[in-house]
């Protein structure tokens, strides 16, 4: 090698017989690392730009000519535009101008960004009890989404088909048990509670329950029964101390004692298809109004804002309603479905994941995840050798196949393809 380097070589730079990183070494020649390499070796050095201004670079050696590409630079400004377009109201064409390019050039560079995963923001919370943490689903294209989050940011979320408790328990066993959980009232989320957080105290949405005698009595009650529980419901979330709780569950009661007779009035009536008659309560509406508040009074799940555990940090900050999970991230992600409501139901997931981790306490740089995935470059190589079980469709999630497997070849019975000739 050293008497290689002295005389030089055939094949080596004409100047010394080393090249590359040898060359440096050897010879002690100062090398830049903004020069690329031509892909013999050779030294590169700048020959003019081209029509768009980029530097030319031409070999020194072989004569060949280039220009240096920053993939990394480029992968970045296209996945940054790409989280842009997806959590805000950012169109493909605004989005493709910045970029100096056409809609249809970013679409086809954004493919690769939708298999960019999303990372799990439940990884950081283990072992993290918060005061209190709000619970709710909403529905999407995309399937249902239970979202749980604290009054400040999103803890964890859970993709679904229906708010069963199954999936309940899915989303609650990533968290540690709160002091505080409050639900909107769906059986499915207080099953999963008592299940995977026993020590848990559940406050139910005051809102919720309001909204509960408001569907049974409307807003415009036509009895004097209906006109007393219905102002009775919309009194629950004016109630700020023990003792006007204590006044509204005395009016309760009286209620009650006033209309127990009334409420429990019954009517005969014939049923059209087998002639039978039957008795049913007169004023099921109103009997059904008082049973709901009734039932959460005597449960203890109406004030436990008022009387919250003894290890709860913060006093004043608990609620009693999911006013801050419904309209600070509900709303939103409603919101932003609408804005892209052409885009199909997984890559919607993706888009509402991506807003929903932006949303956590400490999320990390998109790019820089990015980045760590090869752009999604690996995901997007995957994708084509899938086999055909890993294409079935997840029907527990709601999550849908990633592609079309076309109508099935063999015999059925059915009118999709039938044998014979035409």
């Amino acid at each position: 090698m050293l008497q290689e380097h002295i005389f030089g070589s055939r094949t080596g730079n004409p100047r010394c017989g080393c090249r590359g990183v040898l060359h440096a070494a050897w010879c002690g020649v100062a090398m830049s690392k903004n020069h690329p390499r031509c892909f013999c070796g050779g030294d590169m050095k700048r020959n003019g730009t081209t029509s768009k201004g980029t530097t030319r670079w031409r070999c020194k050696q072989c004569g060949a000519s280039s220009i240096k590409r920053r993939s990394d630079i480029t992968n970045a400004a296209v996945f940054s535009a790409f989280i842009d377009h997806l959590t805000t109201g950012v169109n493909l064409d605004t989005a493709a101008r910045r970029l100096g390019c056409s809609p249809r050039t970013l679409q086809r560079r954004f493919e690769p960004c939708w298999f960019v995963d999303v990372p799990d923001p439940a990884i950081e919370h283990v072992g993290r009890v918060y005061d209190q943490i709000f619970i709710d689903g909403t529905y999407t294209a995309g399937g249902c989404l239970i979202v749980a989050a604290s009054v400040d940011h999103v803890i964890a979320w859970h993709w679904c088909k229906h708010e069963t408790t199954r999936d309940y328990q899915r989303l609650l066993e990533r968290i540690e048990a709160p002091l505080i959980a409050v639900i909107d009232g769906g059986q499915g989320a207080y099953s999963a509670i008592k299940k995977c957080w026993p020590t848990t105290k559940i406050q139910r949405c005051l809102v919720h329950a309001q909204r509960v005698v408001r569907r049974y009595t409307t807003s415009n009650p036509r009895t004097d029964a209906g006109r007393t529980i219905y102002r009775l419901a919309l009194k629950l979330t004016r109630i700020t101390t023990l003792d006007e709780a204590a006044a509204w569950g005395a009016q309760l009661h009286e209620f009650s004692t006033i209309y127990r007779s009334w409420m429990d009035e019954k009517t005969l009536v014939k049923d059209p298809k087998t002639g039978a008659w039957t008795r049913v309560w007169t004023h099921h509406n109103v009997r059904k109004a008082y049973n709901s508040l009734n039932h959460l009074f005597r449960s203890e799940l109406l004030f436990v804002y008022l009387t919250p555990p003894a290890a709860v940090l913060a006093p004043e900050r608990i609620k009693s309603t999911t006013n801050s999970l419904e309209g600070g991230i509900n709303a939103q992600i409603k919101l932003l479905a609408r804005t892209h409501r052409g885009r199909s139901g997984e890559r919607q997931r993706r888009m509402l994941d991506w807003w929903l981790y932006l949303k956590t306490e400490l999320p990390d740089d998109p790019v820089r995840i990015a980045r760590q995935s090869d752009w999604g470059q690996g995901q997007l190589a995957k994708v084509s050798t899938l086999t055909r079980n890993e294409n079935q469709a997840d029907h527990e999630t709601g999550r849908p196949a990633l592609y079309d497997n076309a109508i099935d070849t063999n015999y059925t019975r059915s009118i999709g393809i039938q044998k014979g000739q035409i």
